[in-house]
């Protein structure tokens, strides 16, 4: 989906969308697409990639922000979509908005340590786009779809995994969908309620939030390695181009040492970190042993960062 087709969609004026949003262009999973089949497409990619079989997985977990429905939980779905090849491997989701992914590795390295998992698919499958309401274009114009999956495998203890979260709940109503859960369930929805149901943002204060408390965790994660901030190389979830722009400079990275793909895909919510992850890999701009900053920011408010050597 083109900046054009975001502005005729929300009805504003032509260029409205390059103007204020800066996403160029987006995304769209439309039938037959689903998010299911999205996911198992990103999974299989990541289990080929990885050079692995399905019997050597013992856990799928989806750290999506999306729900296929209530329940089953998504990873059961995702592992019907793939089909007897996995059938037996435990599954459950992780939810923590566009900090799923990250949260996901942390949860996941844990297991690692206490040595109950070998080697774990992670999934993430986003499509916003369904839920974004387009008479709120500062918000809708920035989302955008896809599925992304990584394979992670556990290795002997080295202790290059720092990792720091935090939730400051006073501001959980600057990014919320309020409807379609136990307060307002389905089944009381009405035309006059459909703004409740749907996806909404108050950009400038999340960005306020972000820019007064993002430097003070990033340079306590930073200090805490002992590694120089001038060798690390910086993925931030790509929550908008002038957001991940404001971030490097705030941050002081280089523009070399920090990724901004932002334009190209639109927030793809957990999607946005294994994405980014996957496209610089591919570009071979990632090293083994390349120290590397996964940071973001969720609706909570939260904010998470973890630096590893790959």
């Amino acid at each position: 989906m083109t900046a054009d087709e975001a502005d005729r969609r929300a009805g504003v004026e032509a260029g409205w969308t390059m103007r204020h949003a800066g996403v160029v262009t987006r995304h769209e999973c439309v039938l037959p697409e689903t998010l299911a089949t999205m996911a198992a497409a990103a999974c299989r990619a990541a289990v080929a990639d990885a050079g692995c079989d399905w019997s050597d997985l013992d856990l799928i977990l989806d750290a999506s922000t999306c729900r296929h429905q209530p329940i089953p939980c998504n990873a059961a779905l995702v592992s019907a979509e793939l089909g007897g090849e996995v059938s037996g491997i435990p599954c459950f989701d992780l939810q923590s908005t566009c900090l799923g992914f990250l949260v996901a590795l942390e949860v996941v390295n844990a297991l690692f340590a206490a040595g109950s998992r070998r080697r774990v698919l992670i999934v993430c499958s986003e499509a916003g786009l369904a839920g974004v309401d387009w008479r709120q274009p500062d918000s809708a114009a920035l989302i955008g779809d896809g599925a992304a999956a990584v394979v992670v495998e556990r290795q002997a203890p080295d202790g290059d995994w720092t990792y720091r979260h935090l939730t400051l709940a006073e501001h959980r109503e600057t990014c919320e969908v309020r409807g379609g859960a136990h307060s307002r369930p389905p089944y009381d929805y009405t035309p006059e309620s459909d703004a409740e149901y749907r996806f909404r943002m108050d950009g400038p204060k999340l960005f306020r939030v972000a820019l007064e408390t993002l430097p003070g965790m990033v340079d306590e994660l930073i200090g805490s390695t002992g590694i120089a901030r001038s060798e690390l190389t910086v993925i931030p979830h790509q929550a908008s181009p002038r957001a991940v722009a404001a971030v490097r400079r705030l941050l002081r990275v280089a523009p070399d040492r920090y990724v901004d793909r932002a334009a190209e895909f639109g927030n793809l919510a957990a999607a946005s970190l294994p994405l980014m992850i996957d496209l610089e890999r591919r570009a071979g701009r990632l090293r083994p042993g390349m120290p590397l900053l996964l940071l973001g920011t969720s609706a909570g408010y939260s904010q998470a960062g973890a630096i590893f050597r790959l």
